[in-house]
């Protein structure tokens, strides 16, 4: 479904005059409904990896594998169907809404960037995503701030639901609540992935969690797996 194949990245220090290699020629591939667990220390290259992945950065080296195409040098509007069908959910959901906005205006965006928007079925899409994630649709009318960390969450995983994507790459998506909303937001990720055939990349650092979450597990240290 989502592969990577041989990829380095390298990152400039000092202006330029020394480098730090964050990924060693990494490969990794994530089935059709899987989730595949990536775990490791902070700094061992998890995120670069998810962010390479993304096509939020490019690489220095290897490729990306979407069903089967290389991605690597896609651009603009031919990258369009990729960037609906692989979606972020990250450890600070906050980023992905604006503050001065309410939360329904922001969840209904991605249609709206994408321009798959129409109001009846928007809407409609809309609360039943709300049910799925276990929330009430009076959040709607409140900004980012009168929430909670665990509401905002999954929120962002209803914005990213929107656009029915086909995998979610999960960076430490979890690691900044405390362990019961820790634990609803993960039975949550659980049943969509049931009822929507998604594929999963869960990032963590926490072994338990990962292995709990995960069909299969790798592990990154010092940019290599």
């Amino acid at each position: 479904m989502l592969e990577a194949r041989e990829v380095c990245k390298t990152f400039r220090r000092g202006g330029g005059r020394k480098s730090f290699l964050a990924l060693d020629n990494v490969s990794l591939q994530i089935d059709r409904g899987e989730t595949l667990g990536l775990m490791g220390p902070s700094g061992c290259g998890k995120s670069t990896l998810a962010r390479i992945l993304l096509r939020l950065i490019p690489s220095d080296g290897g490729g990306v594998f979407y069903k089967g195409e290389n991605i690597t040098l896609l651009k603009g509007k031919a990258l369009l169907p990729f960037r609906g069908e692989v979606q972020l959910i990250s450890q600070r959901p906050e980023s992905f809404f604006n503050p001065v906005i309410k939360l329904k205006d922001s969840v209904l965006e991605p249609l709206k960037i994408f321009r798959l928007y129409e109001k009846v079925s928007a809407h409609e899409m809309l609360y039943r995503v709300l049910e799925q994630v276990k929330l009430n649709d009076s959040l709607l009318e409140r900004y980012p701030h009168q929430v909670s960390g665990g509401e905002i969450q999954r929120l962002s995983i209803c914005r990213a639901l929107m656009l029915q994507p086909r995998v979610l790459v999960l960076d430490e998506a979890t690691s900044m609540l405390d362990v019961s909303v820790q634990a609803q937001i993960l039975h949550i990720l659980k049943d969509l992935q049931k009822t929507r055939q998604l594929s999963y990349l869960f990032i963590s650092h926490d072994r338990e969690v990962v292995g709990w979450m995960s069909d299969r597990v790798v592990e990154m240290r010092q940019g290599r797996i």
